[in-house]
């Protein structure tokens, strides 16, 4: 990627060719897009941080910048977990989920009732899913409308003065519906409170 950063001398070359050459190996684990943007970015900070330097040769302005950088492994070694981790609540890996929802208790009332919702969430799309499956071999469970007053009631049983609602259709809406709201969930909770971002600090 030197061709990107007009560097001279055949020694800063080398030099900057080692230091991306590390970058790929600390970035191996994620995709290449992810790879590629976040080495962009390091990368451009790196140039931008030697031409501002003082020293005379190429070689040693390009070292600087690379102390200045400091070394890898303090700001990749997190980005990349919460990139990963972040990767599997988008995903929904259940385990992932749990981790993410308990970390958003820690963190204030406004997340403790977004912990909440989502978890009520999560929890309705469960149920769903479970009755869904349950309708194939009872057909009595289902969504219930009570003949006075219209109102709805979740049953795994027949419910007297009650009409069961698209008793033919509701496994597969169940769970359709069920699978949607999971993955859902799980995007909006990635959206939230876990998509990384990397941004220009001299910190890096």
């Amino acid at each position: 990627m030197t061709h990107q950063f007009p560097i001279k001398s055949e020694t800063s070359k080398k030099l900057w060719s080692n230091f991306e050459r590390e970058l790929n190996h600390k970035l191996a684990p994620l995709s290449v897009s992810e790879k590629d943007d976040i080495k962009m970015e390091i990368l451009s900070h790196l140039y931008e941080s030697a031409l501002n330097d003082g020293a005379e040769s190429e070689e040693k302005r390009i070292i600087n910048a690379i102390d200045r950088l400091g070394e890898p492994d303090l700001y990749l070694t997190p980005l990349i977990s919460d990139i990963l981790h972040a990767q599997s609540v988008a995903k929904g890996h259940p385990k992932a989920i749990l981790k993410s929802l308990l970390q958003i208790t820690q963190k204030s009332l406004l997340h403790l009732s977004l912990t909440a919702i989502f978890g009520f969430g999560y929890f309705i799309s469960f149920i769903f899913f479970i009755m869904g499956i349950m309708h194939i071999f009872n057909p009595e469970v289902g969504i219930w409308l009570d003949n006075n007053g219209g109102l709805l009631s979740l049953s795994f049983s027949h419910q007297d003065n009650a009409t069961q609602w698209l008793p033919a259709q509701f496994s597969f809406i169940a769970i359709l519906a069920s699978v949607f709201a999971y993955w859902g969930l799980s995007k909006l909770l990635y959206l939230l409170f876990f998509k990384p971002k990397v941004n220009k600090q001299s910190s890096y």
